[in-house]
């Protein structure tokens, strides 16, 4: 789940830095609800399905080769972190630029109010990423070059990703420990500069290095790895007085219908199990901003369906459909905008949504 406890404790610690430091636009900061307040369980959804995805739902190119990193990239993608490199493309295995990670950290932790006079020679008054490192340099997160630049579209190597990062999180309030890169056989070829960012945060769990042991400081850092650096970044929580990335192997990507929804908690998860495709849900419920649901059996995407553009069969019975009908193709998760398909033919395998004996979505393949 999203902490939006560490961005407004970090907008309070970003205020308190540019008072001192440089011209900070005025806001009205949210306080945190008080300790004793019990927190209100709404439920949202009860009945029909659910659908758990083994790949992105927002990128076509973020396949099953990412696993290991789809359920960051789509977390990003919900926030509005991310938004890809072009219509469904997130080019995952390309490098960052050193301004786009810095628009990523501006999106990621709110810093749009924060402004300073001092510009970078070579960062364009309106590149797409201006205001963002203009902010980023206001709270001291990055700095200029021996001729005040900033070299934008250069590739970001992950030890100054790491560094970035870091400075960012000093600024949530969150406390770490030296950590220790004696594991890691290239740990020598992290730069003077980046050995202690690089440091706290494998020990934190928000990096791990490489299969083969290794940190590879100096190489650039892909999309994808960044994008699960910085989910990891947003879920640490204070474990003992210092910040800690915790594994949440019961959260999940889900969607109902064309909804999708980030970081839901499965209540009734069972270690082991894969949890993907169609479910039936038993309740959906919401606690203040987070979300958790209790899943009922699994649902094969195998039945007959016909729609002849004013009736719909299932397994040959006639079924009655929503008005707000929704069919979604989970090939590649996507809501059909004209709805169901009046072609008179059989759809080649679906499945359908019903509550109260009216069918909400079909899902389908193509």
């Amino acid at each position: 789940m999203q902490k939006k406890w560490i961005r407004i404790f970090a907008v309070c610690q970003m205020c308190f830095l540019l008072l001192t430091t440089t011209a900070c636009a005025a806001a009205t900061v949210p306080q945190d609800k008080p300790d004793e307040e019990i927190p209100s369980i709404v439920p949202v959804r009860t009945g029909g399905m659910i659908y758990i995805p083994d790949r992105s739902v927002y990128f076509a190119d973020v396949n099953t080769g990412y696993q290991w990193a789809f359920h960051a990239i789509d977390y990003l993608a919900n926030t509005g972190v991310v938004t890809g490199t072009g219509n469904l493309i997130y080019s995952p295995a390309e490098s960052l630029s050193r301004a786009d990670f810095v628009l990523m950290l501006y999106r990621a932790y709110d810093m749009q109010k924060y402004s300073t006079d001092e510009k970078f020679s070579d960062v364009r008054e309106y590149a797409y990423y201006a205001k963002a490192v203009d902010a980023a340099r206001a709270i001291g997160i990055i700095n200029g070059g021996n001729k005040n630049d900033f070299r934008p579209t250069e590739r970001l190597t992950r030890q100054d990703a790491m560094v970035m990062l870091k400075r960012t999180l000093d600024r949530t309030g969150l406390a770490f420990k030296a950590g220790d890169l004696s594991k890691f056989t290239d740990a020598k070829r992290v730069a003077p500069y980046a050995v202690e960012s690089v440091a706290a945060l494998v020990d934190a769990g928000v990096i791990s290095g490489t299969s083969k042991g290794k940190l590879n400081p100096r190489e650039p850092v892909t999309r994808a790895e960044m994008a699960v650096m910085l989910y990891h970044a947003l879920h640490l929580r204070a474990v003992e007085g210092t910040a800690a990335y915790l594994p949440q192997p019961s959260v999940r990507i889900v969607c109902v219908g064309s909804t999708i929804y980030a970081d839901v908690r499965i209540e009734n998860y069972e270690s082991g199990q894969a949890y993907a495709g169609l479910y039936q849900l038993e309740q959906m419920v919401q606690k203040n901003d987070e979300y958790s649901v209790t899943l009922g059996a699994a649902q094969p995407i195998d039945d007959t369906i016909v729609w002849d553009g004013s009736e719909l069969t299932v397994n040959g019975t006639v079924m009655p459909v929503a008005e707000n009908h929704e069919a979604i193709a989970v090939d590649m998760y996507s809501k059909r905008k004209a709805g169901l398909c009046s072609t008179g033919k059989e759809y080649r395998a679906g499945a359908v949504s019903v509550i109260d004996g009216v069918v909400q979505t079909v899902y389908y393949k193509k």
